[in-house]
């Protein structure tokens, strides 16, 4: 019995080892130092489902957002590449008509149609199968933070009363920004976007212009009110 006992346990040793060994090879160890070398952050991640081992619930949903919002940039920018395509396929095909021509559209560019026709309508980023016309940019805002269990208020100037005022210098990615790009309905904040980094923000500009990405400078730098931040900075962001 005993040799049976000892040839069990040494079986169950191996298959630990072998545990452990199949964990290390498929786990990968992400750290972040500064400019002199020294570790800054460290944690362990499965390639599986792209989470930390040692991340709590809230960093979890703190980088679904951030990562979401580098989704929804990338697919805004597509769209607008979207938009200026069609812009140029509806030109040339009049010109092609107005010389008595029938226009042949190119295979790249009816290739590249069908793949934006997944992703856009009219030339218009389409929220999760939804057009941008159902959003404004305050509910805009309000679904993609509530999709990651963070509640805001519906409005912009309510939104605008939430979490920590954060100076322009200071910004980062997820922080909110508020505008006054209506001064006629004589209320303080009439507009809200999420910044994206490098001085970009993403939002529901328009009925007409959908979800796009805009420079905060110009029209939008002059009507700013006031940076929130709702949801701690990305940890990787801030050494940049």
């Amino acid at each position: 019995m005993a040799k049976y006992e000892r040839s069990f346990m040494s079986l169950l040793k191996s298959f630990f080892l072998f545990l452990s060994a199949s964990l290390l090879l498929n786990s990968s160890i992400f750290i972040v130092t500064d400019k002199k070398g020294n570790v800054l952050q460290e944690k362990e991640m499965l390639p599986c489902n792209n989470a930390y081992l040692n991340q709590s619930a809230t960093e979890y949903s703190q980088q679904a957002i951030f990562d979401e919002l580098h989704l929804q940039e990338n697919l805004a920018f597509r769209s607008e590449v979207a938009k200026k395509r069609i812009t140029r396929i509806s030109r040339e095909k009049k010109a092609a008509e107005q010389r008595g021509e029938t226009y042949q559209i190119g295979a790249y560019d009816k290739a590249q149609l069908l793949k934006d026709a997944n992703y856009f309508k009219g030339g218009k980023y389409v929220w999760g199968g939804t057009s941008p016309e159902g959003f404004d940019c305050s509910g805009y805002v309000q679904y993609l933070f509530k999709k990651h269990q963070i509640n805001l208020p519906r409005t912009a100037l309510s939104q605008s009363k939430q979490g920590e005022k954060i100076a322009l210098s200071h910004l980062a990615t997820g922080d909110l920004l508020f505008f006054n790009t209506d001064k006629k309905r004589g209320i303080p904040i009439s507009h809200v976007g999420i910044y994206t980094g490098n001085g970009k923000f993403i939002h529901a500009a328009s009925r007409k212009k959908g979800i796009i990405v805009s420079q905060l400078a110009g029209h939008y730098r002059d009507c700013f009110v006031v940076a929130k931040r709702i949801i701690k900075p990305n940890k990787i962001d801030s050494i940049k």
